[in-house]
């Protein structure tokens, strides 16, 4: 049984700065289109991030909720990882990068209660997957029925600031928001011309797309 994510709260922050798309743009002696150069930051930023569906991974930090009906067993799935650990029973949290699960809740006579952090641990599955399971000889609490019987709270993301975030893709950030600057008219759908991306900016970010098991 598979749960739903959903999304707690993300930072403003851009990956890359207006300092550093005025040096790849050339306008670093007016000021004229910092404005314009400020929403391509933004726009750069969120077309590579989660929401924009091209890495599909948070790139700054974030808080998600996994929503979740029951555990499942860990028998249940593919990934080569789990072979190697006892059977268990335990939530696949495919996103990354994971920072932390910070909570652990159960729903019970319709309000959450958590789980005390020490009673469950976290193991990589790959890249893109992590296994929360709970400790040795404990099992999980009854539960309500309900598809959010379980809310896990994790933090996501390469980390708190800009330079945190992988190189190439600060730089795929950097050359988009060159080519966006440069040809204005040509992008202003923001639809299917946005797939017209500048040369090398597919290399730079095909290591980080994140991809389903």
């Amino acid at each position: 049984m598979s749960g739903v994510w959903r999304l707690v709260a993300r930072s403003s922050t851009t990956i890359v700065s207006l300092a550093e798309a005025k040096r790849q743009t050339n306008t670093e002696d007016f000021t004229d289109d910092d404005a314009l150069l400020t929403s391509l930051c933004d726009l750069a930023t969120h077309h590579l991030d989660i929401g924009g569906n091209i890495t599909r991974r948070p790139l700054l930090t974030q808080t998600w909720e996994y929503l979740a009906p029951a555990p499942i067993c860990s028998a249940d799935l593919l990934e080569a990882r789990l072979r190697k650990l006892p059977l268990s029973a335990g939530f696949r949290l495919d996103r990354a990068p994971l920072q932390a699960v910070t909570k652990v809740e159960a729903m019970q006579s319709g309000a959450y209660v958590e789980i005390p952090r020490e009673q469950f641990v976290t193991r990589s599955l790959s890249d893109a997957a992590t296994w929360l399971r709970l400790s040795a000889d404990l099992s999980w609490p009854d539960a309500d029925v309900d598809e959010e019987a379980w809310r896990i709270t994790v933090r996501l993301g390469y980390g708190d600031s800009a330079s945190d975030v992988e190189p190439a893709l600060r730089h795929a950030a950097l050359l988009l928001i060159g080519h966006l600057y440069q040809h204005r008219e040509a992008v202003s759908g923001f639809g299917s011309d946005l797939t017209a991306t500048p040369l090398g900016f597919d290399a730079l970010i095909a290591p980080h797309r994140f991809h389903d098991i």
